[in-house]
Formats: structure tokens, C-alpha cells, sequence
């Protein structure tokens, strides 16, 4: 992955852990393990649709709905476990 997209990834994972962060209405230093989660999700899924071939909605270098997918499953067992 390009050095480029990866600072894109950061910055999306930072974006979803903040509207996370505020949503669920907890502040604090939580946001930065929140944004360390979310990344390494959407890198894994990254990294998993490289090694399948997934091109299916490719956006440049990266595949967008394994990311996002990644990033939501993190989102959710956050949520879930009230995190």
C-alpha cells in the first residue's frame, strides 16, 4: 500500500473513531485506542482482500467495502461490549 493511501486510512479510521467517540458519549484518552482498533481492522481488511483478489469497489489502491467492513465489525463489538 502506497504511502499516501495509507495516511488516507489513518485519517478515515480517526474520522470513525471520533464520530464513534461522540456518539457513544465517552471522552477522554479512549479515542486514541478506539482509532489503533479501527485502523488495524481496516488494514487486516485490507490485507485479506489483497491476498483474495477482491477488486470489487477498488478506490485507487484501496478496496473500500473490506475496509469499511473491517472498521464497522470493529465498531460494533465495541458497541456491543460498551466499550
Amino acid at each position: 500500500m502506497p504511502p499516501s493511501w495509507l495516511v488516507f486510512l489513518l485519517l478515515v479510521s480517526l474520522i470513525l473513531a471520533l464520530i464513534y467517540q461522540l456518539v457513544s458519549g465517552r471522552l477522554g484518552w479512549r479515542v486514541i485506542v478506539y482509532w489503533l482498533l479501527i485502523f488495524l481492522a481496516a488494514a487486516a481488511a485490507e490485507a485479506g482482500a489483497e491476498s483474495a483478489g477482491w477488486d470489487i469497489t477498488r478506490f485507487g489502491d484501496l478496496r473500500l467495502a473490506p475496509d469499511l467492513g473491517g472498521a464497522a465489525a470493529v465498531l460494533g463489538a465495541l458497541w456491543f461490549l460498551g466499550l
